[in-house]
């Protein structure tokens, strides 16, 4: 703040050079507000189900809702398995 502050007082003197001796500021009654920030919000429908997304648009981060595959979820839990237990029997 103390730049923004700076830059008023010399835009309040005017001319092209200034000449300030002293700048003292004090601050009270400092609270918290909100920021608002580009925010963007989505929804789709995949197999009856309804699943939201919300994108932070100052950050790029994702939060929602996505669907699972359980199918998938197995198979990849059975590969770890079988790549385990080759790795056990081969040490």
């Amino acid at each position: 703040m103390e730049i923004e502050i700076r830059r008023a007082v010399e835009c309040k003197i005017g001319s092209d050079e200034q000449c300030i001796d002293s700048l003292s500021t004090s601050y009270s009654d400092i609270t918290f507000k909100h920021i608002l920030l580009p925010v963007w919000t989505g929804a789709y429908e995949f197999k009856g189900r309804r699943y939201t997304i919300v994108v932070n648009g100052q950050s790029g981060k994702v939060c929602g809702d996505r669907p699972f595959s359980w199918l998938q979820i197995a198979l990849a839990i059975l590969v770890a398995i079988v790549v385990l237990g080759v790795l056990v029997s081969v040490l």
